[in-house]
């Protein structure tokens, strides 16, 4: 049984091509990242991506590396690890140690990388995918609608199919905005993000607007303390609604699904690791919810390692694991699997992630 041997982080800079918006003012010009490393003591390594977001978690890449570094590693150094449970466990362990969700993330996720390799199985097996391939959809930045659209044709020449669309700084124009790239793109799928942004007042009415003008669903609609407006609103739109931000753990899930408030959960493995999403995507399924996987606005390492975890059987759902095409760095570009028909071969997927594992640490599969 191989034991935790080693912990290490470095900070990953990446700049965008162009920056991300979202919500009422927030913006992404560039990855603050932090890579985790894990090597075990039979020779296996593991790495992952933190993806912290001072705005949504409160981490820095500063902040995630010390507690890393500080706090988090010390309590895994010489553990062992046999199978998935034992990770989860360790990750459990972990929770005492508030926040810090993309640092305690990408630790579970490359302790069970690490764990994949020493026993010799595909992440993908490891994960318990059942598919073959994965449909992706691509994050289209809220605000100016020449630049939405320019981004829209430009991830659809690289074969993305499905958009999701933030909204939420001119709801009208960003309605007009929407109708006008359907037009443009038929062969597209699009739904929106409101990112917690809608008057109350006038929800229902939009999403309705939305849906009639073919949006697929909505995720967070309003604000995540308006719990009960939330379940009042998904009784009075037809319109399918999407957990993000109201469900970032598995007791947050579990408000969600007593409360009856959405349709669709977004996993997010970034900020919750292989361990929490697989705990979640379990508990939604088991109440009838759709699922998506999110990439949390990752590098290509980040956008591979979600793949091969929507490879399950129970996310039904296009998953947003192409943030990689918004970075300026042609590496990425090069490393990445090909987009046919709007999916990614997850066979391909895991070929390029232990491609781009060897390119990091100098260590072949």
């Amino acid at each position: 049984m191989p034991l935790i041997e080693r912990i290490s982080c470095q900070p990953l800079h990446v700049p965008l091509q162009s920056a991300l918006t979202w919500g009422r003012g927030h913006e992404l010009a560039a990855l603050e990242h932090v890579l985790v490393r894990v090597d075990l003591s039979d020779g296996a390594v593991g790495i992952a991506e933190a993806t912290p977001r001072p705005s949504i978690y409160g981490e820095t890449s500063v902040s995630a590396q010390h507690i890393i570094a500080a706090e988090l590693a010390p309590r895994l150094h010489r553990r062992p690890i046999s199978d998935f449970e034992a990770v989860a466990q360790l990750s459990a362990e972990l929770a005492h140690i508030k926040a810090n969700n993309t640092a305690r993330g990408a630790l579970d996720i490359a302790m069970h990388q690490a764990l994949a390799q020493s026993r010799g199985d595909t992440l993908r097996e490891y994960l318990g995918g059942a598919r073959e391939s994965l449909r992706l959809s691509s994050i289209i930045s809220a605000g100016d609608s020449d630049r939405a659209q320019a981004d829209v044709a430009a991830a659809y020449a690289r074969g993305i199919r499905v958009f999701k669309i933030k909204i939420g700084r001119n709801i009208p124009a960003e309605s007009d905005s929407l109708r006008d790239m359907m037009t443009a793109f038929p062969a597209a799928r699009f739904y929106v993000d409101a990112n917690e942004t809608l008057p109350l007042a006038t929800a229902a009415q939009t999403l309705d607007t939305l849906r009639e003008y073919g949006a697929l669903y909505c995720e967070e609609p309003l604000p995540v303390h308006r719990l009960r407006e939330r379940r009042w609103l998904r009784q009075q739109t037809a319109m399918p609604l999407i957990a993000d931000d109201s469900a970032f753990t598995p007791s947050d899930l579990q408000r969600e699904l007593d409360f009856d408030t959405f349709d669709i959960l977004n996993i997010k493995p970034a900020r919750t690791g292989y361990s929490q999403s697989r705990e979640m995507l379990l508990l939604a399924a088991a109440r009838g919810k759709g699922a998506m996987v999110g990439s949390q606005a990752s590098s290509l390492l980040g956008c591979l390692q979600a793949a091969l975890f929507a490879g399950r059987a129970e996310v039904d759902c296009p998953s947003e694991c192409s943030f990689y095409l918004k970075l300026k760095t042609e590496a990425d570009l090069e490393l990445a699997p090909d987009i046919v028909a709007g999916c990614w071969s997850l066979a391909a997927v895991e070929r390029a992630l232990w491609a781009l594992c060897e390119e990091i640490t100098g260590i072949s599969q």
